[in-house]
C-alpha cells in the first residue's frame, strides 16, 4: 500500500503504520509544499480504508477499483486545485504511449477535476452548477470513447478525442471556486453523517487553508464530533495557515519538499515526458510550464500592467511613493507600455482570455493572480507610503469584485480589466 507515494519515506511509514494497525484517526492533516504528493497520499488513504481486504496495491476488490477510477460514491474531493495542468500532461502521455497505464493516468487527472462538481457539493446551487454540466458530460463521453480505442489498440482519432477532453476540462477550471464556499462545507456535513454505501465515507479537502472564517467554523463543528463512519483528510502547504482549533483535532502528517533530482525522477516515471527535463527544478515548475498561459509569463505581463497603472497614478498624486512601486512604474515606462497596450498584448496571447480557445479559459484568473502578487509586494514594502498602501487596498478590493463578476455573472474579462484600469486613472479612446 502507498507504493505510489514516492520519495516521502517518513510520511509513508506513518500512513502504512496507521492503516495496518487500523488506527487512522477521524481527521488527518497533510502538510507540505505543492508537488509533495499530499493529494496522491490522500486518495490512496481513501482506497486503503475502503478496501474489502488488506489494502494491497493491486487489490481487485470492487471498492479498490472504484477508488482507483475516482468513481467511488463514498468519496468527496473539493478545494482549490494545485495543478490544473495535469490534464494536459497526462493527455500528452496518453497520445505518446496509448495503453491502459497512460489511460488511467489521464482519466484520474480528469476525474480529480470532475469530483469538484459532485452534485452532493452543489445542492442548492444548481444554477451555478448548470454552467458546468455540458463540459462534465463531454469529459465523461470522451473518456469512454478513449478507453474503447485503447482496449482495441486503435490510435486513429485518439489525439482528437484527448484534445476534446482536455479542452472541456479547461472550460471547467474557471468554475472551480478559488476558496472553499460555506455551502460546500454545509452540504458535505449533511452527506457525511449519512451511512456509507460501503465501509467508510472519505472527505478530502485540498488546500483547506483557503477556507474563509465561516467555512472554517463550519468545518470545525464536524471535526469536533465526527461521524464514526467518516474520515477527513485536509491538505495545506503550511501548518501555520491552519487555525489552532482544527490543528488540535487532526493528526499531522508532514510531507518533505522533493529535491530537484526526485522531482525529475517522478516526472520521468509517472508522465514519461519526452522533452528535456534536466533544467526542471520542481514538479510545480514542470506543470506550470505546460500551461497555455504559464503563470511565470502572466506574472511578467502583470508587472508591466501594474507598472503602467501605477505610473499614471503617481503622476497625478505625489503622495503615492514607494521603492517597489517606482520599480514597476519605471519598468513599464522603459518598455513604453500603457495599460491599454498591455491588455491588448495579453488578450492576443490568451486568445481573448479563452473566448477563442478554451485552453486559455483560466488565463484571466491567472493574470489577475499575477496582478495581486505584485500588489502584495507593494503593500508589504516598508518604503510604501500610507497613501500608496490605501491605494493598493482599493485595487485589491476591485480585483476581488472582478473575480466575483467573472465567476458568477460571466462578465467579459477584457471589459472587466478595461474598466479596472479606467477606474484607476486611464481613459480609453477605444476598446480592446
Amino acid at each position: 500500500m502507498f507504493e505510489n507515494l514516492l520519495f516521502q519515506n517518513h510520511a509513508l511509514e506513518q500512513l502504512v503504520s496507521l492503516a495496518k494497525e487500523k488506527k487512522v484517526p477521524p481527521a488527518l492533516l497533510f502538510v507540505g509544499p505543492a508537488g509533495s504528493g499530499k493529494l496522491t497520499a490522500a486518495l490512496e488513504c481513501a482506497r486503503v480504508l475502503s478496501c474489502e481486504k488488506e489494502g494491497e496495491w493491486n487489490c481487485q476488490c470492487i471498492q479498490c477499483n472504484c477508488h482507483r477510477n475516482l468513481m467511488h460514491p463514498d468519496l468527496l474531493l473539493f478545494g482549490p486545485r494545485e495543478f490544473p495542468q495535469e490534464t494536459i500532461v497526462t493527455g500528452e502521455y496518453l497520445i505518446r504511449k496509448p495503453n491502459l497505464t497512460s489511460y488511467y493516468a489521464f482519466a484520474r487527472s480528469i476525474r480529480k477535476l470532475l469530483k469538484r462538481f459532485d452534485s452532493v457539493l452543489w445542492q442548492g446551487e444548481e444554477a451555478r452548477l448548470s454552467k458546468a454540466i455540458q463540459s462534465i458530460e463531454t469529459c465523461e463521453e470522451m473518456l469512454q470513447e478513449i478507453l474503447e480505442l485503447v482496449l482495441k489498440e486503435k490510435n486513429h482519432g485518439l489525439s482528437e478525442l484527448v484534445d476534446s477532453a482536455v479542452n472541456a476540462a479547461a472550460g471547467l477550471e474557471s468554475l472551480v471556486p478559488d476558496g472553499i464556499p460555506i455551502f460546500m462545507i454545509r452540504n458535505m456535513i449533511s452527506w457525511a453523517v449519512l451511512a456509507p454505501s460501503a465501509k467508510t465515507k472519505m472527505i478530502i479537502i485540498q488546500n483547506a487553508d483557503a477556507a474563509n472564517e465561516s467555512s472554517r467554523n463550519a468545518m470545525l463543528k464536524i471535526l469536533e464530533e465526527p461521524p464514526e463512519t467518516a474520515r477527513f483528510i485536509l491538505t495545506s502547504s503550511s501548518r501555520a495557515t491552519i487555525i489552532a482549533t482544527i490543528l488540535s483535532r487532526s493528526r499531522l502528517i508532514s510531507f518533505d519538499p522533493r529535491t530537484d533530482y526526485q522531482a525529475r525522477e517522478i516526472i520521468s516515471r509517472l508522465f514519461h515526458a519526452n522533452e528535456d527535463i534536466q533544467e526542471i527544478n520542481s514538479i510545480s515548475e514542470f506543470f506550470q510550464n505546460k500551461s497555455a498561459y504559464p503563470p511565470k509569463i502572466a506574472i511578467q505581463d502583470a508587472a508591466l500592467f501594474v507598472g503602467a497603472l501605477l505610473g499614471k497614478a503617481m503622476e497625478k498624486d505625489a503622495g503615492l511613493s514607494g521603492e517597489r512601486a517606482l520599480e514597476l512604474a519605471s519598468m513599464a515606462q522603459g518598455q513604453n507600455v500603457s495599460t491599454l497596450s498591455m491588455l491588448r498584448q495579453v488578450s492576443e496571447k490568451t486568445n481573448g482570455f479563452g473566448a477563442k480557445n478554451s485552453k486559455f479559459t483560466n488565463s484571466f484568473l491567472v493574470f489577475i493572480r499575477g496582478v495581486a502578487q505584485h500588489l502584495t509586494s507593494i503593500a508589504t514594502d516598508p518604503s510604501s507610503s500610507a497613501s500608496l498602501t490605501m491605494y493598493v487596498d482599493r485595487l485589491f478590493s476591485k480585483l476581488r469584485e472582478m473575480n466575483m463578476q467573472y465567476r458568477t455573472l460571466n462578465r467579459s474579462p477584457e471589459l472587466l480589466l478595461e474598466a479596472f484600469a479606467d477606474i484607476f486613472g486611464e481613459q480609453y479612446e477605444s476598446h480592446i
